[in-house]
């Protein structure tokens, strides 16, 4: 028989990170060819601009996870558990709150508990408070932590009750992998008449989207077409964000698509020449992956796993002392070639394809 596994994860509604990944997972044959698979979907947020808020809608869907987690315990039975932890906020409690139930369970039968992190900041949460420490030390006690990538693991500085670390980095699926590569290269690289910027993520002024506004500015006057793609996190910073672009006369040099998927998103990748990437808070983020898949090169802050994601063909990390418009034009002389998309094609394929995240998922559950 089959060992028996259950995930709690999170899935789309909203398309972020995790969720995607919890898409992902969701679907996968190979795990379900190898494991007995129970799937228990986390839901708190409808939108972006809702994570992080209270409700009485997010108090029922917890006692409902609550619930459903603990008839999976009890009728299902597993022998491991996967689960997408949250890492402060009034998530990290919820996520607390349920985890009762399977240290009770562990009690009683074995259980192997895997706790996936999307995201960075518990150092950050645990160096808050006593409380806090002690929280997590209990939250992680015992636990396998899956980590993004080893740049992450100083996040764990702090705390040690965790049973060991195992890195996991993400992917994404190959959307071109069917096309003539060669060709679509060829073609997009014969004459550059434009040089095609893209920002795409949510419209989030941590995300670095101001940065980019900014930086449209100050290039008004180069062969530069910046396109932003992402939903708005409030309806402030959607009409801040087009005063400012009417206040300076950037309606030729900017376009805004709003939330992109399937076959527009698939277009703007095909179409750009660079991934303008400047966030001030991510872990690992699947922009990237997406944006070496399609053979573009990326320009971005040093966050997270930034700097694990690319190398020194592959992009470039905006410096620390300056901002995004310091370097741009030595940026789109050096990367804005046919070589380095190609190049940026092959570093997906070989590291960050869903395909090798399946292999590496199993291999870290079994």
């Amino acid at each position: 028989m089959k060992p028996k596994l259950l995930c709690i994860l999170h899935r789309s509604p909203p398309a972020h990170g995790a969720a995607k990944v919890g898409d992902f997972i969701g679907k996968s044959e190979k795990l379900k060819k190898n494991f007995d698979c129970k799937f228990i979907t986390i839901k708190s947020s409808d939108t972006i601009g809702d994570i992080g808020k209270v409700n009485i809608k997010k108090l029922y869907l917890v006692v409902e996870l609550f619930v459903k987690v603990l008839f999976a315990l009890l009728v299902f039975r597993p022998q491991k558990l996967y689960f997408t932890s949250s890492i402060s906020g009034v998530a990290f409690y919820r996520d607390l709150l349920v985890s009762l139930l399977w240290k009770v369970y562990k009690v009683f039968k074995p259980l192997e508990v895997y706790h996936h992190y999307h995201t960075k900041g518990i150092d950050s949460f645990v160096s808050s408070s006593d409380r806090n420490l002690k929280l997590t030390s209990f939250f992680i006690k015992d636990v396998n932590m899956i980590l993004l990538s080893p740049l992450l693991e100083k996040d764990l500085q702090k705390v040690d009750s965790y049973k060991r670390i195992i890195f996991l980095p993400n992917g994404v699926e190959d959307s071109i992998k069917n096309d003539d590569i060669n060709t679509y290269l060829e073609n997009k690289y014969l004459k550059i008449e434009k040089i095609q910027t893209l920002y795409l993520a949510h419209m989030m002024k941590e995300k670095g989207y101001w940065d980019v506004l900014e930086l449209a500015l100050k290039t008004k006057d180069q062969n530069i077409h910046y396109h932003f793609a992402g939903s708005w996190k409030s309806e402030e910073n959607k009409v801040e964000f087009f005063d400012f672009v009417k206040e300076h006369n950037l309606e030729e040099n900017i376009t805004h698509h709003g939330f992109v998927s399937g076959e527009e998103k698939s277009d703007l990748f095909k179409k750009a020449h660079i991934l303008l990437y400047p966030s001030k808070n991510d872990a690992f983020p699947l922009t990237l992956l997406e944006s070496l898949s399609y053979g573009v090169p990326v320009y971005a802050s040093n966050e997270g796993s930034i700097s694990y994601i690319l190398d020194e063909k592959s992009g470039e990390i905006i410096s620390e002392d300056k901002d995004i418009s310091a370097n741009i034009n030595d940026v789109l002389s050096k990367f804005v070639n046919k070589d380095t998309a190609i190049y940026c094609r092959k570093r997906f394929v070989e590291n960050f394809s869903l395909e090798q995240f399946e292999e590496n998922l199993l291999e870290v559950l079994k």
